[in-house]
């Protein structure tokens, strides 16, 4: 290796490379910087780097760096400069410096790398568009989404308001409240200018709390809510299922757990054990055994999106009221 010339050396590179003397005038430029820039060596070596081409490398910032390079052994690293050069056009080039010298004197230089990122940039800059034009287009879909359902629930509503009593009433009602968890959805996917997840503890009180207060203004039930939800971020499409699931308990709870117009709490938590999130629907009314059975429209959707989901149902009860735990044991979904 003594023997091989280090111009022969960095004649191999393919980055443009530049050695320059303390003063930063030109020593050598190698085949690759004269390729890249379209100049003859001859017009480059014995100028000074602020003098080559138009003056692009001119940038007191760049000039101040390198000229600390060799009395303060400092370096320069990932330097951009974003210029217009002769010959060749506007191009983004990326800058490192360092003193190097050769063994048995004490002549110190600069060597001086140049790569050519312009492509690479242009490709992350189209990329970096191209994500935030679909970002924009998804958000824009959540939100002709979120028009579209609340719609469908005012007209689910209206219908269901032309029924005096009965049975269909209560049925077009609860198709309503349904469609009006999956539009909550998508007004805090809007909100949060997201569409790939949303923070439980924001989505499933807002549900909840929407779902009370139709109850307390529909009968006039003494029934409250409360929360204790955490802050966990949870995918979209696990979120519609989840927050179904939590619509139908919630409802099951208020349809149920207070005949005859009694009043009671509603509970609903979430929190993390061990790897795993727990939902938890409970009541203070009357427990299961005084209930109807769980095997209408409302009990087979729980069971059907639990499955969906990978998770499991548990169901305690009591004289002090029900509890319905729904346990996701793979939370991210993998």
């Amino acid at each position: 290796m003594d023997d091989v010339d280090p111009v022969d050396l960095l004649e191999t590179i393919r980055e443009g490379l530049l050695v320059l003397e303390p003063d930063l005038t030109v020593r050598f430029a190698n085949r690759s910087f004269c390729n890249t820039f379209a100049v003859a060596r001859e017009d480059t070596v014995g100028r000074k780097l602020c003098e080559l081409g138009n003056g692009q490398w001119d940038i007191p910032e760049l000039i101040s760096l390198i000229q600390t390079i060799i009395p303060e052994h400092a370096s320069v690293e990932a330097f951009e400069v974003d210029g217009i050069f002769p010959s060749i056009g506007r191009r983004v080039m990326l800058l490192n410096a360092r003193k190097v010298s050769r063994p048995g004197n004490n002549i110190e230089q600069i060597l001086l790398a140049i790569e050519d990122v312009t492509e690479r940039v242009q490709l992350e800059r189209e990329r970096s568009l191209a994500h935030h034009r679909i970002e924009l287009l998804l958000q824009e879909l959540a939100h002709r989404v979120k028009n579209s359902l609340h719609t469908i629930a005012a007209i689910v509503r209206i219908e269901a308001g032309r029924h005096k009593s009965g049975e269909g009433k209560r049925a077009l009602g609860r198709v309503s409240d349904r469609i009006s968890a999956i539009g909550r959805l998508y007004s805090n996917l809007e909100k949060a200018g997201t569409i790939e997840a949303i923070d439980a503890s924001i989505y499933l009180k807002e549900v909840c709390s929407d779902l009370i207060t139709s109850v307390q203004q529909e009968g006039g039930r003494a029934i409250s809510l409360k929360t204790d939800i955490a802050s966990e971020m949870l995918r979209t499409e696990r979120t519609i299922p989840i927050g179904l699931i939590i619509n139908e308990l919630v409802m099951n709870a208020v349809k149920y757990a207070f005949p005859d117009e009694t009043g009671g709490t509603v509970i609903v938590a979430l929190k993390r054990e061990s790897g795993e999130l727990h939902f938890t629907v409970a009541d203070d009314g009357i427990g299961a055994d005084s209930r109807p059975s769980d095997s209408g429209l409302g009990g087979q959707l729980v069971e059907g999106f639990a499955q969906q989901l990978g998770a499991r149902v548990e169901r305690e009860s009591g004289s002090k009221g029900t509890t319905v735990h729904l346990i996701l044991s793979s939370p991210d979904g993998s």
